[in-house]
């Protein structure tokens, strides 16, 4: 299996609320076509859930009745996020069903408590491709929390041991410094834990509603232990999922255990 996450920065302006970069998406659907075997996908929410989660603080949990109506509109959000991601897929020739979160795995104080890999598994011997993403979950301990996609990424590696797990983010890799902020920042070509050090904190400890920097680049490196090869390419740069999912050498950052 090939599992691969398109971060909400890529298909959604994160800036400005709601917002879906269409031809992002599709031109990502057409490189998508290139995957050599069952593939399965993510997709972060982006300007879909993160703004109205952080003004909400829906990633805290249940605190008062007030925010249930934004767990309601987030939940709506993110799922009309979903079907636009779908309908790229589909349109583009990709056999996509979606399988939210909640559909696969319980929740308790913001973490996978159980996850049960059989609808996956159903869907891709079918010959069909699951698309899940970042949602609002129901939580045993905190009425409700924050699912990020990069937590389903890190849940499928570890039931599947895919051959191949790309990250679509909006930079190159991963940097030394913030390559946004820094022109001299330095990609790191290979990410390993002494690797990580090396990643300047006060860079890397930017959060949002699913955490910091430096707990994503954590949670990578686990995934890592669980595939064949893990890697991160700027999926704003037209051909570089393509050439990683055929396998050619391609800026990034690949990540090791």
């Amino acid at each position: 299996m090939i599992l691969v996450k398109l971060g909400g920065s890529v298909i959604t302006d994160k800036s400005r609320l709601r917002t879906f970069r269409r031809s992002s998406c599709e031109r990502l659907a057409r490189e998508l076509r290139s995957a050599r075997s069952g593939l399965s996908i993510v997709h972060g929410a982006g300007s879909y859930g993160h703004i109205e989660a952080k003004k909400h603080s829906l990633h805290k949990g249940f605190q008062s009745d007030s925010q249930l109506e934004h767990v309601a509109g987030v939940q709506r959000d993110v799922r009309e996020l979903n079907l636009k991601v779908l309908k790229a897929l589909i349109d583009n020739g990709i056999r996509a069903v979606s399988v939210p979160p909640a559909a696969a795995a319980t929740f308790r104080n913001g973490k996978i408590r159980t996850f049960e890999p059989g609808l996956f598994k159903q869907v891709l011997d079918l010959g069909l491709s699951p698309v899940s993403f970042g949602d609002v979950v129901p939580d045993e301990a905190m009425g409700f929390s924050v699912c990020s996609g990069d937590l389903m990424m890190e849940a499928l590696a570890r039931s599947f041991r895919p051959s191949l797990v790309v990250f679509c983010a909006d930079i190159d890799g991963v940097f030394d410094s913030d390559p946004k902020r820094n022109k001299r920042a330095r990609l790191i070509p290979e990410l390993d834990i002494r690797a990580l050090a090396s990643v300047t904190r006060t860079e890397a400890t930017r959060v949002d509603v699913t955490g910091s920097i430096y707990g994503k680049l954590e949670r990578m490196l686990a995934i890592a232990e669980h595939c064949e090869k893990c890697m991160i390419v700027n999926g704003n740069v037209s051909g570089r999922l393509e050439s990683a999912l055929k396998g050619r050498k391609v800026i990034s950052t690949v990540v090791v255990p």
